[in-house]
């Protein structure tokens, strides 16, 4: 009995077995084409029929995506294009048959989404997955390797994490509860533990009915908090260092090859990022911009547009942070600034055009605390026993910020939407997959 050495396509030479899908059938009167097709990538192999006839009458039949154990040898051919080298096989098991698919290049996004292990398939769309990885990679070694500590969370909570509006409410046997919205209140727990620093990969839910590129009502978080801070500056320089660390590493693993299949160049960010606060952006829009805002208001969707296209044009930079939001627009548990009433210690942070994050020192004494969960006109008495008494028994000052993974990756890679950068998307009217 021949030895054959199991072999992923790409590194296949000599007496091999290999497992992979058809990717494409050429039938000729005495010879057979066939483009096998793996993780690694494709290799032709070739039927001789008269030599053959038990294969070539198995070949007759496939159509794409069949899944099939080869054993034959790989020997080298100038004449094949693909890899200059060809498999003649000794024997062909059939281990899948596949129907005709129901999607190809021409369907619809939604339609490709209800059949998105299929879409899956093309190798530019797992490259997004494999830059991803990547990309985590190099944000996790960056959290191990400055001292942090990862923790898993439940992602069912008694009490909104942010507000009433935007939560899933679930039924929890005969209680109400809730779909985090953020692991904030477990970050600040493990703060509160004397943890110092953690990180949290974790589903986040957005109860939104949002239909832009850039929404998803599930979607992966990566978030960081650690204590010792003293203004919102700290947290600015941990994340943009942070995410450095994530960009060289997707550069330095795929940075060709999303170039090749892609044509996105990855950008590796220099430090620091630039930084306005927002009375400084308030005085750009209604000077460089003709858009004027009411000092204390949020930035809408046109400011953000025309900001970015600023700073980008002033700085050549893909990020920008912009900070010391007012107070009213942010959540109950920042840090107000001490001397700017009215305003905080926060900050939103920009990629492209997009805003991938909210960060913030804390507000870590409980009687503070109480009273801004009052002036949001939630209960404070509500938040007591799972949030306020986490800073009771002494606490450090601390800060921390979310990512967004998937709106990340889709800037990163600079596709259209967040639906085809999400492994499996869920938005309002989506729940299949």
């Amino acid at each position: 009995m021949e030895n054959y050495v199991r072999s992923d396509l790409a590194s296949a030479q000599g007496k091999v077995e290999v497992w992979a899908w058809i990717e494409k059938v050429r039938d000729q009167k005495s010879m057979q084409f066939v483009i096998l097709r793996d993780r690694s990538g494709n290799l032709q192999m070739t039927i001789e029929k008269a030599s053959k006839p038990e294969i070539a009458e198995v070949v007759s039949h496939f159509t794409q995506d069949y899944y099939v154990k080869v054993r034959g040898e790989v020997v080298p051919n100038e004449y094949v294009k693909l890899g200059k080298k060809e498999l003649i096989p000794d024997s062909l098991e059939v281990l899948s048959k596949a129907d005709i698919s129901p999607i190809d290049s021409e369907s619809s996004i939604d339609q490709r989404l209800d059949y998105r292990w299929i879409d899956l398939r093309d190798p530019k769309k797992r490259l997004i997955f494999e830059a991803q990885t990547a990309l985590t990679q190099g944000m996790r070694n960056y959290c191990i390797e400055h001292g942090f500590i990862e923790v898993h969370c439940p992602t069912t909570i008694k009490n909104e994490s942010e507000s009433g509006s935007g939560v899933f409410e679930v039924k929890y046997f005969d209680k109400k509860a809730y779909l985090i919205q953020s692991p904030q209140f477990y970050k600040q727990m493990a703060i509160a533990a004397g943890f110092e620093k953690v990180f949290i990969a974790t589903p986040i839910y957005r109860a939104e009915k949002s239909f832009t590129r850039k929404h998803a009502t599930e979607f992966s978080g990566f978030d960081l908090e650690f204590a010792n801070v003293s203004s919102v500056e700290d947290v600015m320089k941990v994340e943009e260092e942070l995410l450095q660390a994530g960009l060289k590493e997707v550069n330095e693993k795929y940075g060709q090859k999303i170039k090749e299949l892609l044509g996105v160049d990855i950008i590796v960010p220099s430090l620091p990022f630039p930084r306005v606060t927002m009375k400084e952006v308030y005085k750009i829009l209604e000077e460089e911009c003709d858009y004027p805002l009411d000092e204390g208001a949020d930035l809408d969707t046109e400011a953000e547009n025309l900001l970015s296209a600023y700073m980008m044009k002033k700085n050549n930079h893909q990020f920008f942070f912009v900070k010391d939001y007012p107070s009213d627009v942010r959540p109950f548990y920042s840090m107000h600034k001490d001397d700017e009433p009215g305003y905080s210690e926060t900050y939103d942070l920009y990629y492209k055009d997009i805003e991938i994050t909210s960060g913030a020192m804390r507000e870590h004494r409980p009687d503070v605390l109480a009273k801004q969960i009052a002036e949001k006109g939630i209960d404070p008495k509500t938040m007591e026993e799972n949030y306020i008494n986490f800073f009771k028994y002494g606490c450090p000052p601390h800060g921390g910020f979310g990512l967004g993974l998937d709106r990340l990756t889709m800037l990163m890679l600079d596709i259209p939407t967040i639906k085809e950068a999400m492994f499996v998307f869920r938005g309002p009217d989506r729940l299949n997959p």
